[in-house]
């Protein structure tokens, strides 16, 4: 068991300093420390406040997590009635107008790049909650759907699962964000990527339990080690082991963190299991604008024979039974969950299946009826479902600074600690 204890400074209350910023005329924390440039996983997008594409007075970073759905952090989108937050008091106020303000890209770099990957956000959606902590989630409705050439990967917020199921997820996580690069910078803009940071804080996780966070960690939110900063408002917290699969899936946005001199420390993150339904909901209402199927983790689980959450696949387009746990072709969510410990995705990580190696260059027999073999395009192949004789179709699934009137340039915004630092200190014990 990992016992996380919070040495909270004497102030009881947070405050934004490295999530979100605005134009880099003004600096108040930092961007993904010790990462590097990323230049290619383009589904991390960054959040742009302003009269123009690129031309940005606050910024924040998203994740796409449909074709025209961006997941981010509330308080890019709405003023909280305070900058220094105190988790019992602190709410959220006046939201911004997304037909004024609000512009996405894809691009790695948001300063300058006029036309490419700029997308307005048409609806702004919000949890109910009022209170800024745990409740700190926005998504955003683009007024188009992303082109397949900006990305065909998009990315899965734990939803149908609880983040603490560590059978399922591990905990560590890669941050990717638009912020500062440290705590005493101002290059915000530039996309960063840093990856293995360990989870430090999850309330009431048997696993990583918090022990005493002085009110400033809610139930609907978890910590991570030093890695985000200004500027990262609103990037997410993609669980390690699908991201070393090519496969992002999302614990949630980042909503707040503090910091000691140059470091940005202690990032807190509002979880997507919380708000399972408001994001499965939103998706689906995303979808119908958007003329697309809804992504495969909108559909329901149901619970196994030993208590653990499936996806309810129903049945199969020929009407038959779903095939067996464990088995080629049954719903999985890690390699553990399959008889042959292959556990793979063909459309882009919207579902994720048992499979096994075929040859890619045979006849497919070796997968045996109904399923055929698949190249992955590098010499291997694996075995999926033969698309049904009646389908129609083959084809496969696939914090920010700011003052109230965002026209007015702000600095990068994040949630920090009151207080000149958010010290934490740690104390674990890991199980043999």
């Amino acid at each position: 068991m990992k016992i996380l204890a919070f040495a909270l400074s004497a102030f009881a209350t947070v405050a934004f300093a490295g999530c979100s910023s605005n134009a880099p005329t003004a600096t108040q924390s930092a961007p993904i420390q010790g990462g590097t440039v990323d230049t290619t996983h383009n589904y991390a997008v960054g959040v742009c406040v302003g009269n123009s594409p690129g031309q940005c007075q606050l910024l924040c970073s998203g994740a796409l997590i449909a074709p025209n759905l961006v997941m981010t952090a509330r308080h890019c989108v709405q003023q909280p009635t305070s900058d220094t937050i105190d988790c019992a008091t602190t709410t959220f106020g006046n939201q911004y107008a997304p037909t004024q303000y609000y512009f996405i890209t894809t691009y790695y770099v948001m300063e300058g790049q006029a036309t490419q990957g700029w997308h307005n956000v048409e609806t702004i959606y919000t949890t109910p909650g009022t209170l800024v902590c745990g409740n700190d989630m926005a998504l955003l409705q683009l007024a188009n759907n992303v082109s397949a050439s900006e990305t065909s990967v998009f990315v899965t917020p734990v939803v149908q699962y609880s983040m603490t199921d560590h059978t399922r997820y591990s905990t560590t996580v890669t941050a990717i964000g638009y912020g500062n690069t440290s705590a005493t910078t101002n290059d915000a803009g530039t996309r960063h990527i840093l990856e293995d940071v360990n989870l430090e804080c999850i309330p009431g996780d048997a696993e990583i339990d918090c022990g005493n966070t002085n009110g400033q960690v809610t139930n609907n939110e978890f910590v991570s080690g030093n890695s985000t900063c200004e500027g990262d408002s609103g990037s997410s917290a993609y669980e390690q082991k699908n991201f070393d699969k090519n496969i992002p899936v999302s614990f949630g946005p980042l909503s707040r963190g503090g910091s000691s001199g140059s470091t940005c420390e202690s990032p807190i993150y509002t979880r997507t299991d919380a708000w399972a339904s408001f994001i499965i909901q939103t998706a689906q209402k995303a979808a119908s604008a958007g003329g697309y199927t809804a992504p495969a983790w909108t559909q329901p689980v149901q619970q196994t024979d030993a208590g653990s959450t499936t996806p309810d696949s129903g049945t199969s387009d020929d009407g038959a039974a779903p095939p067996p746990p464990g088995s080629l072709g049954a719903s999985c969510g890690d390699n553990s969950d399959c008889n042959s410990g292959i556990c793979i995705s063909d459309d882009n990580g919207q579902t994720y299946v048992c499979s096994q190696n075929c040859n890619p260059s045979g006849d497919g027999s070796d997968c045996g009826a109904g399923y055929q073999c698949v190249s992955d395009g590098q010499g291997d192949g694996y075995c999926f479902a033969a698309p049904s004789s009646s389908s129609s179709s083959s084809g496969g699934g696939g914090c920010a600074v700011g003052t109230s009137d965002p026209s007015k340039p702000v600095p990068w915004r994040t949630l920090v600690l009151a207080g000149a630092f958010f010290a934490v200190a740690f104390a674990r014990r890991r199980r043999d």
